[in-house]
Formats: C-alpha cells, sequence, structure tokens
C-alpha cells in the first residue's frame, strides 16, 4: 500500500525533478553528461553518509549493499572529472521512516537507470566500463532489488501510522535533486 500512496503522492515533485534535470537530452553531449555525474556525485557524496544504515538494518532493509557514491567516483575517474562539494540542503533521513521515504527517489532512479544506460550506449558510447556505472545501477539484479526494497518498506510501513512521515520525506528528496542536480546539470554550468 506504501508505493501506491508514495507514487500518488510524489507524482508532481517527480516530474518536476524530471524536468528541471532532464536526463535524457543531457546525454546526447559529452560535457552535459559530465555535468550530469558532477551533479549526482556531489548530491550522494553529502547525501550517503546521513542514511541511518543501522536502523535500516534493523528495519529489514540493507542500504550498505546498494551504495551509490563509488560508481559515481570510478564514473568520474573515467570521465576525467574535478568533482565540487554539494552545498544544498539534504533532507531529514533521522529515522528509519524517514530514510525509506528518501529511499524510494534513490531505489526508483536506479531503476529508471537501466533505460538510461542503454541510451547512454547508443548516443555517447558510454558503457558501465567507461563512465556509465551509476546507470547501470545493479544491473541485471536491478528489477529484484526493486522489488526487496518494496517488500522491505511495505513491511515496515505496514500497519503502522507513518506514512505522512515517509511521504514528506520522499518530496523532500525529490525537492532537492531537483534544485541541486538540475542547477548543476543546466546549460550554463561549466565542467571545472
Amino acid at each position: 500500500m506504501i508505493l501506491k500512496i508514495l507514487k500518488e503522492q510524489t507524482r508532481a515533485q517527480h516530474e518536476e525533478v524530471e524536468a528541471a534535470v532532464d536526463v535524457m537530452n543531457q546525454m546526447f553531449d559529452l560535457d552535459a553528461y559530465k555535468r550530469l555525474v558532477g551533479g549526482f556525485w556531489s548530491f550522494y557524496a553529502a547525501y550517503e553518509p546521513l542514511i541511518p544504515i543501522e536502523e535500516l538494518r534493523a528495519a529489514g532493509f540493507d542500504y550498505a549493499e546498494r551504495v551509490k557514491l563509488p560508481l559515481l567516483e570510478r564514473d568520474a575517474r573515467a570521465l576525467g572529472l574535478e568533482l565540487e562539494a554539494c552545498n544544498a540542503q539534504m533532507p531529514d533521513l533521522g529515522s528509519a521512516a524517514k530514510a525509506f521515504g528518501s529511499l524510494y527517489v534513490i531505489e526508483g532512479s536506479t531503476l529508471g537507470g537501466q533505460v538510461i544506460s542503454r541510451h547512454l550506449k547508443e548516443t555517447l558510447a558510454i558503457t558501465p566500463e567507461n563512465g556509465g556505472e551509476f546507470y547501470a545501477g545493479y544491473g541485471k539484479e536491478t528489477g529484484p532489488m526493486w522489488k526487496a526494497f518494496g517488500e522491505s518498506i511495505t513491511a515496515f510501513a505496514d500497519g503502522k501510522s507513518l506514512d505522512d512521515e515517509i511521504v514528506d520525506s520522499a518530496k523532500a528528496t525529490f525537492a532537492v535533486i531537483t534544485e541541486w542536480v538540475g542547477r548543476k546539470t543546466s546549460a550554463a554550468a561549466t565542467i571545472k
């Protein structure tokens, strides 16, 4: 039930982030793709240390096997990027409920990355081996890992009055990505 609630109540934020980041149109130009990778690296460098790994593990979900920052660091090296720290206000991940809400956005974007990964290969000849590892996500395990996340968040939320906290956290995460990554990937941004 929580996945349906999240999908319905964050639809507007999902559309806003897609419009601001405009990933698919960033994939036709290597410099635009580099800005995109740099923007996501800076977001994840600030975001992932805030995830309450142990609290989530106690709630039945292990994010430690899903961290994205190492993938982005390898992509940045492959693309020759100098990286800039994120100074955006990160979402509050101070509880398992807030972390689950936020990770709904992160894990959902990993699922969507499969389409982007194919597009990268076709348009820029970028593969996981030469700067596209982040979008490749969990490879063939991406679908099953999304399903496992869905089962974990559903089991966590079932029978509790946490829907608002979970949804608000997802909305806050969408807002940070929209503002920070959208700004970093705009045409005016430059590669250092």
